[in-house]
């Protein structure tokens, strides 16, 4: 956990995305540990519950980030473009590239101009491809983006570093995995629901490893990446300290909803078969090949710890889908 010392020298934090499923957890998580927070997201909220609020409209090229970052220690830039049907990411390329790569370079700039200390940008796992290579990947593995949503975080990576050069700004960029928990959407939304309706799920021989990261253990990894001095200049892989499968998964969200759910071992030739004859053969790549992350550089760097168990990060995300 970051140091009482390290937590007093940052000040005030802007967070964008601050209303999306990432930042409802980090912005909270920044102000618990003693930092002024300013919320920023597309638009204003009907109701801030007293939290200091702007807005941007649109991230891109063009967005006018004057006067906002006046005054700010440090930005967390959680805003960008991720949930996209996989039809649909194909042809939004450009949409991608503009949202995610040059909407972070406007920002790092922006932010470089206006005096910015530290910019901690939350990239993604995908960056390294979409699979490990028989072993955990390390931040030392070289990028392999492979869809249009992971060639635009490489890009805003990228688009960070060449702003910060030759200024005060310092970066840091973290490359979570698929992230979970309380209004989570995409695959595991979609295995909540699947679970929930008691159908088979033919996911008995998806046991390759997988690492994955709940929303509360990132929101704290986060906090690292703000106060710890150690953070500037780094590049940090973070997930949860258990690995898991995607079998492992639906057990696991079973377990959380009090219900058993049968996982039959369809042969995985058979599956990519029947996804493919129906354009989904990207899911079921998903479910069998494996991604698994070593997530060891912060944790000895940082002396970062996931505070949260797996299963429970599970359960409170089962549970906040339920209720």
């Amino acid at each position: 956990m970051p140091t009482a010392a390290a937590r007093n020298a940052a000040r005030r934090v802007l967070v964008t995305g601050a209303s999306g499923f990432l930042g409802r957890a980090v912005a909270p998580a920044l102000a618990r540990a003693g930092l002024e927070v300013v919320r920023a997201g597309r638009a204003l909220p009907a109701c801030g519950a007293g939290a200091a609020w702007v807005a941007y409209r649109e991230l891109g090229p063009d967005t006018p980030w004057q006067g906002v970052l006046e005054g700010i220690h440090s930005v967390v830039h959680l805003g960008g473009l991720a949930h996209l049907p996989d039809e649909t990411a194909a042809a939004s390329a450009a949409l991608f590239r503009r949202v995610n790569a040059e909407g972070t370079a406007r920002l790092a700039q922006a932010a470089a101009r206006a005096g910015v200390r530290r910019l901690v940008l939350a990239s993604s796992a995908l960056v390294h491809g979409p699979r490990s290579p028989g072993r955990p990947l390390t931040e030392e593995d070289a990028p392999a983006p492979a869809t249009p949503y992971a060639r635009s975080k490489l890009e805003a990576e990228r688009g960070l570093l060449e702003a910060a050069t030759g200024t005060g700004l310092e970066w840091v960029i973290l490359r979570p995995p698929m992230v979970y928990g309380p209004g989570a959407r995409g695959n595991f939304a979609r295995l909540v629901r699947l679970v929930r309706a008691g159908v088979p799920l033919p996911v008995g021989a998806a046991t390759a490893p997988r690492t994955f990261i709940g929303i509360d253990n990132l929101a704290d990894a986060v906090v690292a990446c703000v106060t710890e001095a150690g953070a500037a200049g780094r590049t940090f892989l973070v997930a949860d300290a258990e690995t898991t499968s995607t079998r492992g998964l639906v057990h696991l969200i079973a377990a959380a909803l009090g219900r058993r759910v049968w996982t039959p071992a369809v042969p995985p030739a058979l599956l990519r078969a029947a996804f493919g004859a129906i354009g989904r053969g990207a899911d079921v790549r998903r479910l069998l090949e494996p991604l698994e992350l070593d997530a060891g550089r912060i944790r000895r760097e940082l002396g970062w710890t996931p505070p949260v168990p797996l299963a429970e990060g599970v359960r409170r995300a089962v549970a906040a889908a339920v209720g």
